[in-house]
């Protein structure tokens, strides 16, 4: 009796896995065959697309044109304004011609420093940045640029004349795609950057309306790119005494020279009286000479260093097509 009680039991069991497999082969084919007719679906559509001619709408090819034309309409109209503030590159200048033309604006620059009462550091060899040129003459293909950044450099040191800068301690113009030591090419093939550095030393106003004349010139772009300044007056302002209300001020009468904080604290030592303070400062060389009211700011003068970018704009329709050469489109694009 035993082998037919395991006997039923193995039927049993292999009639139930034999149910459950093909319950799940019938629920799995009915997924299969609901994907295969999305896969059929989608193949159909593709294929029906492939198979047609595309074209595009009569009212949406006229839109596209429309905004086309009203973007070139708006370039041509921001490339007339940039014009109106630059001028093109000269394109026939002979390179001695060029070497000539320095000589020239760097002696009458220097005349005008010294009748605008501006000091040059090492004016005797100043050559308004373009020292490579005084005893050799350029590339042909780069005395246009040249000369665009030889004008603009003039003008912009002769605002420092105009603003009544007092010091001029350095220039420096850097080299340009082309020259010896210069990057192969601009960093951008639409906007050409000249940079210069100079070091002046100018009161409150002559700076501030330095600044405004570079902001505000309509013959050159002047982007500054770099402003530090610097006071030459590094102590406070002269000790307010209490007792009168009024600056403690002492002067030499001969050197004008105005004694410093520490000066006065070290007469002042050990509880010295005002007759005590006063000999002292005598003898030290300085006498009182206080005052109601001083201006604390203002009066100071400043050093200040500034990186300039002589910036020329180059249109679209300029530079397409050009190749790396950073001449390109620097003369013969321009020149038209």
């Amino acid at each position: 009796m035993k082998p037919k009680i395991w006997l039923s039991i193995y039927g049993f069991f292999a009639a139930l896995v034999l149910a459950g497999g093909g319950f799940y082969a019938l629920s799995s084919r009915s997924a299969y065959v609901e994907a295969m007719e999305g896969w059929d679906s989608k193949v159909g559509a593709i294929q029906s697309l492939e198979s047609r001619v595309p074209y595009p709408k009569q009212e949406n090819a006229e839109a596209l044109a429309g905004k086309v034309e009203s973007y070139r309409a708006s370039v041509a109209e921001l490339r007339k304004t940039l014009d109106s503030f630059q001028r093109e590159l000269n394109t026939g200048i002979p390179n001695t011609q060029f070497q000539r033309n320095v000589r020239q604006r760097v002696e009458e620059f220097r005349k005008a420093a010294r009748d605008g009462g501006l000091e040059i550091e090492d004016g005797a060899d100043f050559q308004l940045g373009f020292d490579k040129y005084a005893n050799t003459v350029p590339a042909p293909e780069l005395v246009p640029v040249l000369d665009y950044g030889l004008e603009a450099i003039d003008r912009l040191l002769r605002q420092l004349i105009a603003c009544g800068v007092e010091k001029l301690e350095s220039f420096r113009r850097d080299s340009i795609p082309g020259e010896s030591g210069a990057p192969a090419s601009f960093d951008d093939r639409v906007v050409h950057k000249y940079p210069v550095r100079l070091q002046f030393v100018a009161s409150h106003d002559a700076f501030q309306q330095f600044l405004n004349e570079l902001a505000n010139d309509r013959d050159f772009f002047y982007i500054v790119r770099v402003l530090k300044v610097r006071s030459t007056l590094q102590e406070g302002p002269p000790k307010l005494v209490d007792d009168d209300a009024r600056f403690e001020k002492w002067e030499n009468p001969e050197t004008k020279e105005i004694a410093s904080n520490d000066m006065i604290n070290e007469w002042r030592e050990g509880d010295a009286s005002e007759e005590d303070v006063a000999r002292r400062a005598r003898e030290a060389g300085f006498i009182k000479a206080d005052e109601d009211a001083r201006v604390l700011m203002g009066e100071e003068r400043l050093k200040v260093f500034l990186v300039v970018d002589i910036t020329r704009f180059v249109g679209g329709d300029k530079v397409d097509g050009a190749d790396s050469d950073p001449t390109a489109s620097t003369t013969s694009q321009d020149g038209q």
